[in-house]
C-alpha cells in the first residue's frame, strides 16, 4: 500500500510541476513603415511579437504588409511557477524560415485599383552600404501538382511567379514574397530599405515610396 501511495504522490507532484511550467522569450525584429520616420506608437504595437496584427500600410491603390525573415530570438527561459529556472537558452537564433545566405521578404498585398503587376526582379533591398536585386518571387497559396489554385485538397506552398505576375483581382489579398541573395540583415539595423517602386506598380498610380524598417524589441510569454 505504501509503495502505491508513494508512486501516486510522485505522479501528482510531477504533473503539478509540468502544469506549472512556463517561460518567456524575446529578441529583436525589423518593423516596416512608410515615410521618413516611424509612426507614433509603432514600436509599442510591434513589441508583442506578432507582426500580423499591425495595420496595413496604404499608398495610392495598394494596401500592404511587409516583413523580413530576420526575427532574432536572443533569450528563451523556461521556469517553474514561483520556483527555479528550468532552462535558460541565451543563444541568438533566427526563428522565421531562416536559410543561410538568403533573405526572404514577405509582401502581403491587396490591390484596390486595377493594373498592378508584381515584378520581383525589380525589387531592391539595401542595407550596410550594399544593394541587392530580387532573385525570385513567389505567391503563397494552396495548389495542385501543376500549380493550379485550389480551395481545398491541395498543398500549401510558395509558388514561383516568374518575371511578371498580374494582381488581377481587386480586393483580393495576395501573399507574395521575394528572395534576395544575401544573409539576413541584423534586425537591430536602422538602415534597411526596400524599394518596390518598380516591383509593385500600376500605370495609373504613383510609385511606392521606399519602405524603411525600425528595430523593435519583442517579448513573448508561453506555458
Amino acid at each position: 500500500m505504501k509503495s502505491k501511495k508513494a508512486k501516486l504522490i510522485s505522479l501528482l507532484a510531477a504533473g503539478t510541476l509540468i502544469a506549472g511550467c512556463a517561460g518567456y522569450r524575446g529578441g529583436w525584429q525589423s518593423v516596416a513603415y512608410l515615410g521618413e520616420t516611424p509612426p507614433a506608437g509603432l514600436e509599442a504595437e510591434a513589441s508583442s511579437g506578432n507582426l500580423h496584427r499591425l495595420p496595413a500600410m496604404r499608398h495610392a491603390g495598394l494596401e500592404l504588409n511587409v516583413r523580413i525573415n530576420n526575427e532574432l530570438r536572443t533569450y528563451d527561459t523556461q521556469v517553474y511557477f514561483f520556483v527555479l529556472p528550468l532552462s535558460v537558452d541565451p543563444r541568438d537564433v533566427y526563428t522565421k524560415n531562416h536559410e543561410p545566405g538568403k533573405t526572404r521578404v514577405y509582401v502581403t498585398v491587396t490591390p484596390r485599383t486595377p493594373g498592378y503587376v508584381f515584378r520581383p526582379g525589380a525589387a531592391s533591398l539595401r542595407f550596410a552600404n550594399q544593394q541587392f536585386a530580387g532573385a525570385q518571387g513567389f505567391e503563397f497559396g494552396m495548389w495542385d501538382e501543376k500549380w493550379n489554385r485550389l480551395d481545398k485538397g491541395g498543398k500549401w506552398e510558395h509558388r514561383p511567379v516568374g518575371a511578371e505576375f498580374a494582381l488581377a483581382e481587386i480586393g483580393r489579398k495576395y501573399y507574395l514574397s521575394i528572395d534576395f541573395p544575401t544573409p539576413v540583415p541584423t534586425p537591430q539595423s536602422r538602415d534597411i530599405m526596400l524599394d518596390l517602386s518598380k516591383a509593385l506598380s500600376a500605370p495609373a498610380e504613383s510609385p511606392l515610396p521606399p519602405i524603411r524598417f525600425t528595430p523593435v524589441r519583442w517579448k513573448d510569454g508561453y506555458t
